[in-house]
């Protein structure tokens, strides 16, 4: 018998057998499985763009939060106390990373928090928390005398440029890390002076703890630039 054997119809020939299984059927199969495969993989790409979006805007907004608490912030102004210097509705930046390398000078003009008396209901006074900008006159340890229509330091008086002090004779000791402000608008400025209100009270910002102050005046960008610094 010769290899491959014979049938009905004569020799078969080892190239005409076939392997089994209906090919079409496992191209379908394929097919399917590589529709599956590309859906599952657009599916992961969607999903790690969305993470890393989420990444980043974490870490922009921490950079912000420390850019904010660090660095320097943006304020508006809405007071009258420093015309002819700063006018009401300036917009400006305060400058925080300077305090934390230098000391704090005289003339500068600072931004600050305080407790501020607002009005009065009937049980209590309101204490409100506020900013105030200032310029710095007296610094710790300094005796501060208002007088002869001038602000004399350390017995010497000082070539002011703001006009007048209109006041009552008035000596002030700065405490260690505090600060004496004034605004350059004298006549309408609440500071660390002690003035008589219209109600009849005394009102006083009174000395500002070191620990209070928020920075120095570094920018105006509205409505004009302007460049503050050290006089």
């Amino acid at each position: 018998m010769e290899e491959g054997g014979a049938g009905p119809h004569g020799p078969l020939s080892r190239d005409r057998i076939e392997q089994p299984g209906p090919p079409q059927t496992g191209a379908a199969i394929q097919d399917e499985r590589g529709k599956k495969i590309e859906s599952g993989g657009k599916q992961e790409d969607e999903q790690s763009a969305l993470k890393e979006w989420i990444e980043l805007l974490v870490r922009a907004g921490i950079w912000a939060i420390l850019i904010y608490v660090f660095i320097f912030q943006v304020s508006m102004v809405e007071q009258d106390s420093m015309n002819p210097t700063i006018h009401d509705g300036d917009k400006l930046v305060i400058d925080k990373l300077t305090y934390r390398l230098s000391a704090i000078k005289r003339y500068d003009v600072i931004v600050f928090e305080t407790i501020d008396t607002g009005q009065e209901s009937s049980e209590h006074k309101l204490r409100i928390p506020k900013d105030y900008i200032k310029r710095v006159i007296g610094l710790p340890g300094e005796k501060i005398e208002i007088r002869d229509g001038g602000v004399w330091v350390q017995g010497q008086r000082l070539k002011d440029r703001f006009g007048p002090t209109r006041s009552d004779v008035q000596v002030f000791v700065v405490p260690p890390k505090h600060y004496f402000v004034m605004g350059d608008n004298r006549p309408y400025s609440k500071d660390s002076r002690c003035e008589i209100g219209l109600n009849g009270r005394k009102e006083s910002l009174g000395f500002v703890p070191a620990g209070q102050i928020r920075g120095m005046v570094r920018l105006r960008f509205w409505p004009n630039w302007t460049w503050f610094g050290h006089e």
